[in-house]
């Protein structure tokens, strides 16, 4: 960890990588993706007249269609110049592991891939673009055999392999990795703050983004902390309802401080034990949250929303049918929640903007079949 911190900051102060780095995340990620102004989100939330007008943020228009790719070829860029041969990085969704297994692939590096049983049959694409990038993946069958415990055979591979580097896909687990994905993901947010700016002429009155671990909400919420301008508005899944305890929200579901994959944080506890999480999203199905993001919202600087799995998966065909847009499933958790949030505030004056995170072509087969029982 020492090895890896020292180097994170070596790099940021060395201006040949930093230059390498930015120029292939424009060339080969794609970062300079679009705002889109959506018609059909703005007729949906009350009209411009009542609420004002609302924009996506396209991330899921990058090289592999999230925005885990931006940290991951970061980091992995990062493990190379440190004279890593090989990395290590767990997954829920399969984002995060096709991400590293791209971004492997194009730097020249070896790659174990640790997901939990049950995920691992959730999103076979994924999985297999990983595998087809020549990626090992190694199935997790500890505990609840998702994100959390495979996260954590991540980290015990590490311990054992010195010349393995860790990566992890959220700002989670030991220092510096929360920081350290903050850091690279959040240039994400700093060319959102120009484009908007370039586009309306100020920045935006809110930002919507789904929390997980908070890699997605930290790449484009980060630049926006000390804004009294722009307020931020971070949603995560309740499963199948807060009171009924199958759920992945950490913050509203009353996450006390504990300590968890070596770092401090809001974590889901029974008792004394660390609790199941539960949601339709692989990527969201984890029983903390980051350490920053968690301090801002004690602080006031982030309030948390929360979006059922019926509810985003009522968004996503909505979003096929009327939008033209096939959203991975753990964007419809933070449109649904930005709409009823947008209808409160009533304000003509506003613009908005809601962080597109991802596609949803791996989550065709799981939505067909919801299609299929709720016609």
């Amino acid at each position: 960890l020492k090895r890896v911190e020292e180097g994170f900051f070596k790099a940021l102060k060395d201006k040949k990588f930093m230059r390498e780095l930015n120029e292939e995340l424009e060339t080969f990620i794609g970062i300079n993706t679009p705002i889109y102004f959506s018609p059909e989100l703005t007729r949906l939330a009350g009209g411009e007249k009542k609420v004002g007008r609302i924009y996506l943020k396209r991330t899921d228009l990058h090289t592999n269609h999230s925005h885990k790719p931006v940290s991951a070829y970061s980091c992995c860029k990062l493990a190379k110049y440190l004279g890593f041969k090989k990395i290590l990085t767990e997954t829920g969704a399969f984002q995060n592991g096709r991400a590293v297994a791209s971004a492997c692939a194009a730097l020249g590096l070896d790659l174990d891939i640790y997901v939990g049983f049950n995920d691992s049959k959730k999103l076979a694409i994924n999985k297999d673009i990983s595998a087809l990038h020549g990626a090992n993946i190694i199935e997790v069958h500890d505990s609840t055999k998702s994100l959390l415990p495979a996260m954590a055979a991540a980290l015990r591979a590490f311990q054992s392999e010195p010349s393995s580097m860790y990566v992890v896909g959220s700002c989670a687990g030991p220092h510096p990795y929360p920081l350290m994905v903050r850091t690279f993901a959040s240039v994400i947010g700093r060319i959102t703050k120009k484009q908007f700016k370039n586009l309306v002429g100020k920045d935006p009155s809110t930002i919507f983004a789904v929390c997980g671990g908070g890699s997605n909400f930290s790449a484009i919420a980060y630049p926006y902390y000390k804004s009294k301008k722009t307020s931020l508005f971070a949603v995560e899944s309740s499963g199948d309802g807060i009171k009924t305890g199958r759920h992945g929200a950490t913050i509203g579901g009353g996450g006390k401080m504990g300590i968890l994959l070596g770092m401090q944080s809001k974590v889901l506890l029974d008792g004394e034990n660390v609790a199941e999480s539960y949601t339709a999203a692989s990527g969201l199905d984890f029983s903390s949250i980051g350490p920053e993001v968690a301090y801002m919202e004690s602080i006031g600087a982030v309030k948390f929303l929360t979006t059922s799995d019926l509810e985003a998966k009522k968004t996503f065909m909505m979003m096929a049918r009327r939008h033209g847009l096939i959203c991975a499933i753990e964007a419809c958790y933070v449109i649904h929640a930005a709409i009823n949030e947008i209808r409160k505030r009533k304000n003509p004056r506003e613009n908005h903007l809601i962080h597109l995170c991802g596609s949803g072509e791996p989550n065709v087969a799981q939505m067909m079949e919801f299609m299929k029982k709720n016609k």
